[in-house]
């Protein structure tokens, strides 16, 4: 489960990271860097939310032992960041290599 903090406005934040799960196809190891851009919620008088970023890192962490592919995946970072910050504008662009191959997806609210 992601958290959220609140604190003074950003315009903008950007978070780049690694994340690792497991390739449903062949049952290996997917890398993955993971880039999450969003423009935080303001509409509360104490403060904007913010992803806090442990959450985030053990959120993450939870996917190392899941099969799941790369398109589910970032439809479920994205939900769960929607849900629980509810930011204004949200994108996440998820990469990984395979075999020489490298594949991007994005994915914005």
């Amino acid at each position: 489960m992601i958290n959220c903090i609140k604190a003074k406005l950003t315009d903008r934040v950007t978070i780049n990271t690694k994340m690792i799960a497991m390739c449903p196809v062949t049952n290996t190891i997917d890398n993955y860097s993971v880039t999450i851009e969003y423009k935080p919620n303001c509409e509360d008088p104490e403060g904007c939310q913010y992803i806090e970023l442990k959450s985030l890192r053990e959120y993450l962490d939870s996917f190392r032992d899941r099969l799941i592919y790369h398109e589910d995946l970032i439809n479920e970072l994205l939900k769960t960041i929607q849900e629980t910050c509810d930011p204004d504008e949200l994108r996440i662009v998820l990469n990984s290599e395979y075999m020489g191959m490298r594949y991007t997806i994005e994915l914005s609210a």
